[in-house]
């Protein structure tokens, strides 16, 4: 079963996560501050897919995100947490949705974010940065 992007719709909140995920942040270069309020806060989603172009809807911390990309292909990224420009590429694979930036950032440092449903209220997303630093998150429906 494909990952069902609409049922990723709602307010969520973090849950737990791996021990090693504020590193993880740190090289996405998002700073400290923003970190906690990151982990304390609740964010609403709204999410589709029209054939193969993905839309979401992120409202974190004050701001509104709204993004569309084709499935499969590669586009430019603009993330507000850390400022950074990059490339990505949005692909479904059996039940996850799946984004890769080659070279998130600006050094060729590869990354990889895998999220697929654990139950109807939690995701769990996995992340791997480079070769060697690999955590997860796990965020739940309020």
């Amino acid at each position: 079963m494909p990952f069902p992007v609409e049922k990723s719709c709602g307010t969520w909140k973090h849950d737990k996560h791996s021990d090693n995920y504020q590193q993880i942040m740190e090289k996405f270069g998002v700073p400290a501050e923003k970190f906690k309020k990151l982990q304390t806060g609740t964010f609403p989603v709204s999410a589709s897919l029209s054939g193969d172009k993905y839309t979401s809807k992120v409202e974190l911390m004050g701001e509104v995100r709204e993004k569309t990309f084709t499935l499969g292909v590669e586009s430019d990224d603009d993330d507000r947490l850390s400022g950074r420009k990059r490339k990505v590429t949005y692909t479904i694979e059996g039940d996850n949705l799946v984004s890769v930036f080659p070279d998130h950032d600006g050094s060729g440092t590869p990354v990889r974010v895998t999220r697929h449903f654990v139950d109807d209220d939690t995701i769990r997303t996995d992340i791997k940065v480079g070769d060697d630093l690999e955590g997860w998150v796990t965020t739940k429906r309020c």
